[in-house]
């Protein structure tokens, strides 16, 4: 899920018991539907603070990070540049001839 952080309230709430009761009632549909899912999660905001702010599910934040993995930006990590150019530039040009 990209940018969770985002999620509106009332989805954060469904989301939440979908991961708590494994189930969910799909749009449109009368019946449950049975769940095991695991969920990766990511946001370039600071999901911590929305939490302390009231803007994200305290709950909801301590079931989605089970494991986190802060990621720097390439503005933070700009020697790592010529390695993704380098393996775009080769996979494009395999691709194209």
């Amino acid at each position: 899920m990209d940018e969770i952080a985002d999620l509106p309230l009332n989805l954060q709430v469904k989301l939440l018991r979908a991961i708590e009761d494994k189930e969910f009632l799909p749009v449109g549909g009368v019946k449950s539907v049975k769940t095991d899912v695991r969920i990766i999660a990511a946001t370039n905001q600071d999901i911590y603070e929305k939490t302390k702010s009231g803007d994200f599910r305290e709950d909801l934040y301590y079931r989605l990070n089970v494991v986190e993995i802060k990621l720097p930006s390439l503005n933070e990590r700009r020697e790592d540049i010529p390695l993704l150019v380098n393996h775009f530039v080769e996979k494009y040009c395999k691709r194209n001839g």
